[in-house]
């Protein structure tokens, strides 16, 4: 069950089911050693709206990472069914779940991740390449892309040469340049200054105004409270569901 902060249970605004673009129930995973097993996520329930702007909030160690990387299919879960545009990422091969991924995902990480030969340009086409995208085709839609987040200037910089919220945005460049129906956002302003930060999270928020899902991990309250919706996951437990506006 969705809990807000009073204990009842969180709705999304109108909408029938097949609206939503995460459906996740009992959602549950472990983590094993020689020596000792790590429940990370505890029977794990979440539906979000498309076209929502969720924050992930928790304290460090509670499971925040976890959830994203199990509900978007990059890790695997021991129980549970995860739908993600309606399509069931838990009974897929791994290569059918990559090529999901591909074709209907974005991501953002903390870190980069960046190829550091590569301009800004090619970083933001080599997904769309792998996902067998056209050359020309690919390079039109990394140039647009990268023009639509500000960096039309910027297109034959390697990321060295770009400061640290411009290498941001072309990770953001590259979530996008596939169109994705969502992105997941790993704590992304957390190797930026608070100006910086502030201006990576306007740029979501008008991806989001623009209809895209976006679903952010975060430890930051200040950009938590910038979301629509707030969850707060605690020992790999949903403790919190609020409505933010």
């Amino acid at each position: 069950m969705l809990i807000d902060t009073d204990g009842a249970s969180a709705s999304p605004p109108g909408g029938a089911a097949d609206e939503f673009i995460l459906d996740a129930g009992g959602v549950t995973k472990t983590y094993r050693t020689d020596i000792e097993e790590v429940v990370a996520l505890r029977d794990v329930d979440l539906r979000v709206h498309a076209g929502e702007f969720l924050a992930v909030m928790g304290p460090s160690g509670s499971g925040k990472t976890t959830l994203l990387n199990c509900l978007s299919g990059l890790d695997d879960i021991d129980r549970g069914s995860i739908l993600v545009g309606g399509r069931d990422i838990v009974a897929m091969s791994d290569a059918d779940r990559t090529r999901h991924r591909a074709s209907s995902m974005g991501f953002i990480f903390q870190a980069f991740n960046l190829i550091p030969v590569f301009t800004a340009t090619e970083n933001v086409e080599l997904p769309l390449l792998l996902a067998g995208t056209p050359a020309r085709e690919a390079r039109r839609a990394a140039e647009a892309t990268l023009e639509r987040v500000g960096l039309g200037h910027r297109l034959r910089h390697r990321p060295a040469e770009l400061s640290g919220g411009e290498q941001q945005r072309v990770t953001i460049a590259r979530a996008l340049a596939g169109r994705p129906e969502i992105v997941w956002a790993d704590e992304p302003t957390g190797n930026l200054d608070s100006e910086t930060a502030a201006q990576v999270l306007d740029l979501l928020h008008q991806l989001h105004g623009d209809g895209l899902t976006v679903i952010l991990v975060t430890h930051d309250a200040d950009i938590g409270a910038q979301a629509e919706r707030k969850i707060v996951v605690r020992d790999g437990v949903i403790v919190a569901d609020e409505r933010l506006r």
